[in-house]
């Protein structure tokens, strides 16, 4: 888990930094940050279904049932 920011090691070795996109959607140098650790693999996403931007509806209803684990990600 993160608190405010810290680094808070898990049971297994797991280290988990809390990223709030929205707030960094104008931040390009950080997006592309976070882009190069999920290609190298140091970042796992929680995406929990991907879906085309014509089925937002069904991502909304997947959220609202709470039947995912992660977030679904909309492609365009």
């Amino acid at each position: 888990m993160s608190r405010h920011g810290a680094q808070v090691p898990g049971d297994r070795g797991i280290v988990a930094h809390s990223t709030f996109v929205p707030r960094s959607a104008r931040e390009h140098a950080e997006l592309d940050r976070l882009r190069r650790l999920a290609e190298e693999g140091r970042l796992t996403p929680r995406g929990a279904r991907v879906l085309p931007a014509e089925r937002a509806a069904d991502a909304h209803r997947l959220l609202e049932a709470g039947c995912l684990r992660g977030r679904p990600v909309l492609t365009f």
